[in-house]
């Protein structure tokens, strides 16, 4: 009897031991799955983006953003005094008035959805970022210019926030997004940021 108690209890902890190593197998995994998924769709977002803010062209006309502009600011919140949208003409899809912008209110009921809008496709915005991709709350994104922290501070006028060819230096745009993959914990934001300048050489001739 004594026998096959310790049999039993061998036998037991030997299943529990497998048991919870399986379980450790899986929830790895998910993570693993999790983050591929992250990559994947923040990856697409970030060289969507990046393919169309490199072809920015100048504004001849005052149709999309002021003639003579690059790159126009956005969608200012007055809660963080950041700008969470950037405008600009798209030489490669046929000089087409682009704008990638933060729709949404950031609740559960109205979640924040990074979205597109192109006069070539209508006047209906098109969200580039799945419902899964969780923005941050309190910093979900920033649109800036020329290394600025992408505030309205050295703003005039907030209508005119931007890079134009008047400029002295060749526009670069910093797009910064605290993201999170659904179910991810609380804490788990990541910080993605890149860096896209203008494909032709912004030259000042000293006038528009």
């Amino acid at each position: 009897m004594i026998e096959l108690i310790v049999v039993m209890a061998v036998f037991l902890f030997v299943i529990g031991a497998a048991v919870g190593i399986f379980i450790s197998i899986v929830q790895n995994q998910k993570k693993v799955l999790a983050e591929q998924e992250f990559l994947n769709q923040i990856s697409y977002v970030e060289e969507y983006m990046s393919k169309a803010l490199r072809m920015a062209n100048v504004a001849i006309y005052d149709n999309c953003i002021p003639s003579g502009y690059i790159y126009l600011l956005t969608h200012y919140n007055l809660a963080s005094g950041l700008f969470r949208g950037i405008k600009f003409i798209n030489q490669s899809d046929n000089n087409a008035c682009q704008e990638f912008f933060l729709a949404g209110a950031g609740t559960a009921a109205d979640p924040y959805i990074l979205k597109e809008l192109n006069s070539t496709n209508g006047s209906d915005a098109v969200a580039i970022t799945p419902p899964n991709l969780q923005f941050d709350p309190m910093n979900p994104i920033r649109f800036s210019i020329n290394g600025s922290d992408g505030s309205a501070v050295n703003c005039g006028n907030l209508d005119q926030c931007g890079a134009s060819d008047m400029d002295t230096v060749q526009p670069k745009v910093t797009i910064l997004m605290n993201v999170k993959i659904a179910g991810d914990c609380p804490t788990c934001n990541r910080t993605i940021q890149t860096t896209v300048s203008q494909r032709n050489l912004n030259v000042n001739n000293g006038q528009r």
